[in-house]
């Protein structure tokens, strides 16, 4: 009994402890946001920087009628201003319609444009015949009224037939991955695959469902079904992944004709060599290595072909020429970066290396390098160390890692902004920030000083350091710093980067989400090349074999 009431005592303790956490966490982040007054907005050029005042600006103590004015200002529709917003606002339409789509009754709902709003196939899955007839009388469209009606039939080939391409797509991509499993993994004909992904059914219908399909290995029979689709009917992006479901099929040919057609039709030079890569890896063909290293483009792909070929890269540089002066005007403020960058995209490209002798400075190289880039066509890269007065303390091999994930999250740019507000060099969210700062000595006074590399480093180091103690690989650190850590310990449990055939490549290609996993490939890339700059030796073949060693990568697999 008495350890019954101390299990139940140490719970609370950890609720009631979690909560105040929760609370001086929110404490903060309010008191991060810098006094704005409503003036100071109005005086600003409209963009990205504008909107990040905005947002703080709602957060404030004010009133509707202030909120209602600054909101009239947001450029575009974002839907973390939008969510602020309607904390202050009594704006009646904005309020009505979120009311609109949280309503699940749908056939209490009245007026029409609310009963619309109120629609999504997750609400009619799992309705009865009687219900779905009535809504039907309520739907405006055809295809609206045949996603119900499809909803309703049995899960067979035979009973889908009838309906068009789209709706069955549409009907196939619109539940949830339970009902996906256990209802509608089908060993499909050929005849009805060639219907299902015609050449005249949407696009992007098409490429949702093939990547629902070939990264869930529990939908066995829609995996083998997609052996039927053809390369001329999907996109490169769709012909990529069905490549790869050949590959897990044992059908190299096909695979390589997909990564063909997927590589013509590919506009991004990085997916034209991770094409070239796996046409390698299904046929271990060395012209596709050689192919590779005449590509421009340093990336994971063709640094393994530099490796195995034993070759250098050439195309890149880690210093610019600099004077000993400093800018006054120095780039930690978000709205004169705003001010530089859009001279460079107006600057002609014949211009662009005679703009960028005018940032000399010590503090603006990250200006300078970049414009180098942009006028050699990005065929040139730049890996600089700047800051380095802020890594002194720290290894080489910590450092080349701070450098790779800076390089792909800011360019290195102090007052890099993204369009979620991440802040900085480093490029590290407002909750984050909120997070380190009850952790840190000396922490930040408003999130301005976000964009002060001294802060913004001092922030990241603390934020990696937590990271590095599940973590030892730094692709799997790199996931965490995207995705969060939650996400990779998921896609780790799920038997991911083990032994196999096209292991650990198959595993890097197939995480769910899209952008953690490129994101991922650019700062291992970077992280390859910033280890050479610093002198140490490195194979990118080595340490992605190494990604298959449960002990030496994380904590999470060794544990099962």
């Amino acid at each position: 009994m008495e350890s019954m009431f101390f299990l139940y005592w140490l719970e609370c303790f950890k609720i009631e402890s979690m909560l105040k956490k929760l609370l001086f966490i929110s404490l903060i982040s309010v008191s991060l946001s810098a006094e704005i007054k409503f003036e100071d907005i109005l005086s600003k050029p409209s963009g990205r920087s504008k909107n990040f005042m905005i947002w703080q600006y709602l957060r404030q103590d004010i009133s509707s009628k202030e909120a209602d004015k600054a909101y009239a200002l947001v450029e575009g529709n974002i839907y973390k201003i939008k969510k602020e917003y309607l904390k202050k606002s009594k704006n009646k339409a904005l309020l009505k319609e979120k009311d609109c789509r949280n309503r699940q009754d749908l056939l209490s709902i009245e007026e029409q444009e609310c009963f619309n709003l109120a629609m999504s196939p997750f609400k009619t899955l799992h309705l009865d015949d009687e219900t779905r007839k009535k809504l039907l009388t309520r739907l405006e469209s055809k295809a609206s009224r045949d996603q119900v009606k499809i909803q309703a039939e049995e899960y067979s080939e035979l009973a889908y037939r009838k309906y068009n391409a789209n709706t069955i797509l549409s009907m196939f991509i619109s539940t949830t991955s339970k009902h996906r499993r256990e209802n509608l993994n089908l060993l499909l004909s050929k005849e009805f695959i060639q219907h299902m992904f015609s050449e005249d059914a949407s696009r992007w219908r098409k490429f949702a469902l093939i990547k629902k399909i070939v990264n869930d290995d529990r939908l066995n029979h829609l995996q083998k079904s997609l052996l039927h689709v053809k390369p001329k009917n999907v996109d490169s992006d769709a012909n990529f992944l069905l490549g790869l479901n050949h590959l897990r099929h044992s059908r190299v040919k096909p695979a390589i004709k997909h990564f063909k057609h997927s590589r013509k039709k590919s506009t991004k030079r990085i997916n034209k060599d991770k094409n070239l890569f796996w046409m390698y890896q299904a046929s271990k063909k060395n012209k596709y290595l050689k192919e590779l290293t005449s590509s421009t483009d340093i990336n994971i792909y063709t640094q393994y072909a530099h490796d195995m070929l034993g070759l250098d890269f050439k195309n890149y540089f880690h210093t610019v020429d600099v004077n000993s002066l400093a800018r006054k005007n120095y780039v930690s403020d978000p709205f004169v970066w705003d001010e530089i960058m859009n001279k460079i995209q107006t600057t002609p490209k014949d211009k662009l290396l005679n703009l960028a002798q005018n940032y000399k400075e010590k503090n603006m190289e990250a200006v300078q390098s970049f414009i180098l880039e942009k006028a050699s066509g990005f065929k040139t890269h730049s890996f600089i160390m700047p800051y380095d007065e802020y890594l002194r303390e720290i290894s080489n091999d910590e450092k080349a890692l701070v450098y790779a994930l800076m390089r792909q999250e800011s360019n290195l740019i102090p007052a890099a902004l993204s369009r979620s507000f991440a802040l900085g060099l480093m490029q590290i969210m407002p909750f984050v920030t909120d997070d380190l700062s009850t952790r840190i000595s000396d922490p930040i006074t408003c999130y301005d000083d976000m964009f002060k590399p001294s802060y913004n480093i001092r922030y990241a180091l603390k934020h990696l350091a937590w990271l590095n103690k599940s973590f030892y690989h730094p692709l799997f650190t790199a996931y965490a710093y995207n995705g969060g850590l939650g996400f990779l310990r998921k896609h780790l449990k799920a038997k991911t980067f083990r032994e196999g055939k096209y292991e650990p490549y198959l595993s890097m290609e197939l995480m769910s989400n899209r952008e953690s996993r490129e994101y991922g490939k650019r700062v291992l890339s970077n992280y390859i090349v910033y280890k050479k700059i610093l002198g140490e030796e490195i194979s990118i073949v080595d340490l992605l074999n190494s990604l298959t060693d449960l002990k030496s990568t994380d904590r999470y697999r060794s544990k099962g």
